[in-house]
């Protein structure tokens, strides 16, 4: 069980550095989230750039912030049959918990409230929030493998 904790440990610490990187090398936050969990968790990232390309910048309205639509991305995308249509139960409850432990952790889900509230001249907090959804996400995508007791 140690070994199993050190990977996962490993794994979501990893998500959040890979998701900067992404950022960093000019992805947008709902690029970066959702690359970073589908790389890791080995499923594969061939048109996520282009699916995410448009929900950066709060779906480039300054709405629902463009790191937490990549979460609820990557939720889909890795929990999600080939066969599933409409409404799944698990994924809409795990998308709910992800929005829950966002705004938990940075008071709103709106792109434009966050860029005011913690870097209103040049977003330089986009980042951390990237990084820290994506970390989030992944947590909750381990959550969901590990057997129920």
């Amino acid at each position: 069980m140690v070994r199993a904790t050190t990977i996962n440990n490993n794994l979501i610490e990893e998500v959040g550095e890979k998701a900067a990187l992404y950022f960093e090398q000019g992805y947008n936050c709902a690029q970066a989230v959702a690359l970073s969990n589908a790389e890791l968790m080995g499923c594969s990232t061939e048109g996520i750039r282009q699916i995410a390309a448009g929900f950066g910048l709060g779906l480039n309205s300054g709405c629902t912030c463009g790191a937490l639509a990549g979460g609820v991305m990557s939720i889909g995308m890795l929990l999600a049959g080939p066969e599933t249509k409409g409404f799944d139960k698990i994924i809409g409850e795990m998308a709910s918990e992800l929005q829950k432990r966002f705004i938990g952790k940075f008071g709103s889900t709106c792109c434009r409230v966050l860029r005011k509230k913690f870097s209103p001249l040049k977003n330089t907090h986009c980042k951390m929030i990237t990084a820290t959804t994506a970390v989030i996400t992944m947590e909750l995508l381990m959550q969901s493998k590990e057997p129920s007791h």
